[in-house]
């Protein structure tokens, strides 16, 4: 009988999930928006807690233009309690910072979550 409660419960949690997941508003990575159109490159970035705090690295592809997802994270940060802007956040002890770089893949944009 649980069991069977149990498989109801997980095909119902299911049924209420949206079929497409990569909206704007579900875009993560951690707590950190990720614009629609930004394309990850998984083996290139990684996530791990340090002594004094947490690190978060992330590398996308974009064919949008800079000043597009700049004005994207100005505002989406923004609304998350950042401070800052161009490229440069900070909220209490971390800061995150946006930039383009070269990579063995090709020029994309890093997300780097920091402490301060």
């Amino acid at each position: 009988m649980m069991h069977a409660l149990r498989t109801l419960f997980a095909l119902s949690l299911l049924a209420m999930a949206p079929a497409h997941a990569d909206t704007p508003q579900q875009r993560w990575v951690g707590d950190l928006p990720i614009m629609d159109g930004m394309t990850i490159e998984p083996e290139l970035g990684f996530a791990f807690d340090s002594p004094s705090g947490r690190i978060v690295l992330v590398f996308a592809a974009a064919t949008d233009s800079e000043a597009a997802i700049l004005a994207y994270y100005d505002s989406a940060l923004a609304s998350l309690g950042w401070q800052g802007g161009g490229g440069s956040w900070n909220r209490g002890s971390e800061s995150l910072t946006l930039g383009q770089v070269d990579t063995s893949v090709g020029r994309l944009w890093r997300i780097r979550l920091s402490p301060n």
